[in-house]
């Protein structure tokens, strides 16, 4: 429905955290009950056969000029994979939601998150590489390699591979992209999946919300250049994707210089040809 949120109050993510260690505080109750609900979602979705991939992610501490003075590694803690699980079960909901709906008897465009399978020309050299480090995988489906990933990067926690293993695995995957031809979301473990909760910066999540808006007034869309759109969505977010990593590699760098001389210890994450 076309509805109001009234908020009782807006919260930061270690806000909520202190809440939720701490075990008191504002809204103590509701945000505990939130929690319970956000982990009993989450281990149903390993279940389903998500993988469970986490790759660490770095910020930037800047000087008032933008110059990078310190790195700091983001930390997903509860607050965060709360808030994750209720974003996904939002999206799946909605894409749930508008799969079931047909206009003369057809099923409406709509721009579905997709994730296809690994593909196996990718996956034997990466399992092969995990094998040399003591971990199997079982190939007989995709379930069991969804499995086999998730008891690696259990397993693989604090050692010294940990890093390599976690974002070979990563590039080993295929791409999410939109696409109005639903496969479903493998990684995820999902039938039915979309972006609807970033409209304000994300348009595919505006090409949903417009949707969804048509079916709520009974006048269902049908978007004949759908698919368009989700081919350009797909070409955008990979050219953000590349902006994110140019921009966090030239601030690495630039951090760097400041240490020109010492010694350092560093870790081979890939070797390339060239």
């Amino acid at each position: 429905g076309r509805t109001i949120i009234h908020s009782n109050h807006r919260f930061n993510y270690d806000e909520v955290q202190d809440i939720i260690e701490k075990k008191d505080g504002l809204h103590y109750k509701p945000i505990a009950l939130l929690n319970d609900l956000a982990k009993k979602f989450r281990a149903e979705r390993f279940n389903n056969g998500a993988i469970n991939f986490s790759s660490q992610e770095v910020r930037f501490e800047l000087d008032e000029k933008g110059k990078p003075i310190g790195i700091v590694v983001k930390e997903s803690k509860d607050a965060h994979k709360l808030i994750e699980e209720f974003m996904l079960l939002a999206n799946r909901a909605v894409a749930s939601y508008v799969s079931k709906i047909k206009v003369n008897k057809e099923p409406i465009p709509f721009p579905y998150r997709i994730h296809d399978t690994p593909d196996d020309e990718k996956l034997k050299p990466f399992v092969a590489f995990a094998k040399k480090f003591g971990y199997t995988f079982d190939m007989h489906d995709e379930r069991a390699v969804a499995a086999s990933f998730n008891k690696m990067l259990k397993d693989v926690q604090g050692k010294p591979e940990q890093h390599v293993l976690e974002q070979l695995g990563i590039r080993t995957m295929s791409k999410a992209i939109y696409s109005s031809s639903n496969i479903g979301h493998y990684g995820l473990g999902f039938e039915y999946y979309c972006h609807f909760t970033s409209p304000i910066r994300r348009y595919p999540d505006v090409l949903v919300h417009r949707v969804l808006e048509s079916i709520i007034e009974n006048k269902p869309m049908v978007d004949k250049k759908m698919e368009e759109k989700c081919k350009h969505s797909s070409e955008r977010k990979r050219a953000a994707l590349e902006c994110e990593r140019s921009g966090n590699k030239y601030n690495q760098v630039e951090f760097m210089q400041g240490h020109t001389g010492e010694s350092l210890e560093g870790m081979i994450s890939g070797v390339a040809e060239f």
